[in-house]
């Protein structure tokens, strides 16, 4: 049987909490440390349409070394997107989006800032003081303090198991995707969005989803690729899905046409329009594809001369490898209706990037002569014209186009058209 529990001295039990205060008060920083111990890895973010012109701004923590995370809502509908802080910026590419819990995954090369801690998996308490530090409205690493007032259950897409973190610390636009720290300095969560009208309730998605981001990423997006093409699905909103994923009604292709001598710019566009076995109707059936990328049909040329002087078939050949030559001499079936006579050859390959992702391609130069056509006949005399594309394999499409026609000394057209964008 044991004996009686004996009281601590009182001078012994006062020194023992003192010792515990002290600890706990070691690990709490003032704000003005923590948030010269974190912001630093709290970077901005500005995103692009296709004409670089800016789309939206918002906030990314740096979460390991080269790796970023956002919300999905900052990148939504860009074409390319960068981080900044101060006057410093890198370009940023996506790597693993999970738009139903809306946190996003970048990554940007050569960038060697610090990751932040992470806080312990289920150590938010409600009530303990938070500090969240972002890009509201534009203003770089703002920090804004409050509680940590409730933990919510339902992340969105139907998650239960999700647990908002709630809190009091002041969230604007911008804020989307900054980081919400405890008083060690350490990230709870990602700040995402506050309650419209709704006075101090704002809300973050809690540092535990940051582990799962690769795996739910790579699940949604091979059951993206188990979709059959022309699938009525609707795509989640909030993130760019993969390139080379099969078109499906509504998708379209957004290109740039450059004006060569005057530097002019105009977005042009092919949206498909339906899926009729293996053949692609664009623009109400002004271009008509196979599957493969083969050109049936031109009746509404919007691409300029990748349209009007586009060859029968298209501009490119099956199974290309580099050193292939081959000889063309036709009527363009649309536009004016010259004869062009061309030789094709297959140069090597290269890398050229399209909204952020780079891609290995294929250049195919064209050199010859466009004469003037009547009817069966034409012209004995021809003017000089030089072309150049590339082409992606794996996308099955050409991401660029250049052509230049001479007509004589005061008349001559030298224009480009390149891929941007894939709309989803």
């Amino acid at each position: 049987m044991s004996g009686p529990v004996k009281a601590l001295p009182l001078r012994a039990a006062s020194a023992f909490l003192g010792l515990a205060l002290a600890a706990g008060a070691a690990a709490a920083l003032e704000p003005e440390v923590l948030f010269s111990k974190v912001s630093s890895s709290v970077w901005a973010v500005r995103t692009f349409d296709a004409q670089e012109r800016p789309l939206r701004a918002g906030s990314a923590v740096v979460i390991a070394p080269g790796r970023l995370v956002t919300n999905c809502h900052v990148l939504a509908k860009a074409s390319s997107f960068v981080i900044k802080q101060d006057n410093v910026t890198y370009g940023a590419t996506l790597e693993f989006p999970d738009p139903v819990r809306d946190l996003c995954q970048i990554k940007v090369a050569n960038f060697t800032v610090p990751p932040v801690a992470l806080a312990p998996a289920g150590s938010a308490r409600v009530g303990q003081r938070v500090y969240a530090i972002g890009n509201p409205r534009g203003l770089e690493n703002t920090l804004s303090e409050g509680i940590l007032s409730g933990l919510r259950g339902g992340g969105g897409g139907g998650e239960p198991e999700a647990r908002l973190l709630q809190t009091t610390a002041a969230i604007s636009p911008g804020s989307s995707g900054g980081g919400l720290f405890d008083s060690e300095g350490r990230l709870l969560g990602i700040t995402t969005f506050a309650a419209r009208d709704g006075g101090s309730l704002n809300f973050a998605m809690p540092v535990e989803f940051l582990a799962e981001l690769p795996g739910r990423a790579k699940a949604m997006l091979e059951a993206r690729a188990r979709e059959p093409a022309g699938s009525s699905l609707r795509r989640v909103p909030g993130v760019e899905v993969p390139l080379n994923e099969p078109l499906r009604p509504g998708d379209a292709l957004e290109y740039v046409r450059i004006d060569k001598l005057t530097g002019n710019r105009s977005p042009v566009i092919y949206r498909l329009d339906k899926v009729n076995g293996d053949e692609l109707s664009f623009n109400m059936g002004g271009r008509v594809e196979k599957l493969g990328g083969e050109v049936v049909s031109v009746a509404s040329p919007a691409g300029g001369m990748f349209d009007t002087s586009s060859p029968p078939g298209g501009w490119v050949r099956k199974d290309m490898q580099p050193g292939m030559r081959w000889h063309l001499d036709y009527i363009a079936a649309s536009g004016d209706r010259l004869r062009h006579e061309l030789d094709a050859t297959v140069g090597g390959e290269r890398p050229f990037r399209v909204a952020g992702v780079e891609l290995n391609v294929l250049r195919i130069g064209y050199e010859g002569w466009i004469y003037a056509s009547y009817g069966t006949g034409a012209s004995l005399v021809g003017t000089r014209f030089v072309g150049s594309a590339l082409y992606s394999p794996e996308l099955g499409r050409i991401v660029r186009f250049e052509g230049e026609h001479r007509r004589g000394n005061s008349s001559a057209t030298s224009e480009a058209l390149e891929l941007v964008r894939i709309q989803r």
